[in-house]
This record gives structure tokens, C-alpha cells and sequence, in this order.
């Protein structure tokens, strides 16, 4: 592995993505992580919980074979599919 630069005070202006990944890909940036008045990055995901409910059988067969089509596991689409509907539905009481 190749020793980093020291991050300079000022970080540049770039102009592409490239010429900014290969900044930060060959300069120490644990500095940045010392600096205070940084906000505190947590990458926590959602408490799921578990529960159980009793569908068709049917209604679980089409649900599987759409979730084949999406390429997800069927639970995954269950849960989007759950979730944009209680979206949608506070969207229409406000």
C-alpha cells in the first residue's frame, strides 16, 4: 500500500468526479474525523419487528412470482409494497 499525502487546509475546486475520487483516494483524510463540529455519522439500519400475518395462498403465489420478475425476495416486496401505500395514503390526508 502506497503512503498517503497530508490533506492539504483547503480542499480544491474539482472538475470531474475522476479528479476528485483520485484526491481523495491518495490523501489522509483521518484528520477529518478528529476535527470537532463534524457531524457524527451513524450507519444504523431501522429495528425491524417481526410479525406474522395470515394471507391467501394465492395472494402469497402472485406476490412470489412478481417479486421473481423484480428479482427481490418476496418478503422485500411485501414490505415496499406496504410501505409506498402508507406513504400514499398520509399523502391524501394532508
Amino acid at each position: 500500500m502506497k503512503k498517503l499525502k497530508p490533506l492539504p487546509r483547503k480542499i480544491p475546486f474539482f472538475s470531474t468526479y475522476e479528479e476528485e475520487a483520485r484526491f481523495w483516494d491518495s490523501h489522509d483524510t483521518s484528520r477529518l474525523l478528529k476535527e470537532p463540529g463534524l457531524a457524527n455519522l451513524s450507519f444504523v439500519r431501522p429495528v425491524k419487528r417481526m410479525i406474522s400475518i395470515r394471507l391467501n395462498a394465492s395472494l402469497i403465489d402472485a406476490l412470489k412470482v412478481l417479486a421473481a420478475k423484480k428479482h427481490l425476495p418476496y418478503q422485500n416486496l411485501i414490505q415496499t409494497l406496504l410501505a409506498e401505500k402508507v406513504q400514499e395514503e398520509f399523502g391524501k390526508a394532508a
